[in-house]
């Protein structure tokens, strides 16, 4: 039942995260300072094979940017509002099925899922900053300590 409630706050946690990047959908129009951001995310200087990057204004819309072997890239349109923005950093997590698939999750025998390769201080408590100047393109390339890799399977 614990690791039914686990998964559930995750998947919560999911939902979140898709209900912040669709509501920042559209938010691109003209009057609302914006930057383009470009860059590679690594773990012990291995490419983050699959995540994102969320960028945190202090106010204004969060966006996030797929990372996919490692690189990511917002245009100014989609880009982080201007002004200091908070990063964090997300690894999908390869489970070999939906995270909301009760079902196969059940299959795993009790296991727990396995831990992310990402830790706190490059993810929720994120010291990571970047300022965004207006219509400037800026890359912000983000390199996680091999220390913090916690793969099991090597697939992160």
């Amino acid at each position: 039942m614990f690791r039914l409630v686990q998964l559930l706050a995750f998947t919560g946690a999911l939902l979140a995260l898709a209900l912040a990047i669709v509501s920042s959908i559209g938010c691109g129009q003209a009057g609302v300072p914006r930057g383009g951001v470009q860059g590679r995310v690594t773990i012990g200087g291995k490419p983050l094979a699959r995540g994102r990057v969320l960028f945190l204004p202090a106010s204004g819309p969060t966006v996030s940017a797929a990372v996919v072997n490692g690189e990511y890239q917002l245009p100014r349109r989609e880009g982080p509002v201007a002004g200091a923005n908070r990063v964090e950093v997300e690894a999908d997590l390869d489970l070999g099925f939906a995270i909301d698939d009760e079902a196969a999750f059940a299959r795993l025998g009790g296991r727990p899922l396995p831990p992310s390769p990402i830790p706190p201080e490059f993810n929720r408590r994120s010291q990571l900053g970047l300022e965004i100047e207006a219509g400037v393109e800026h890359t912000f390339d983000i390199a996680v300590p091999a220390a913090a890799q916690v793969s099991a399977s090597g697939r992160y």
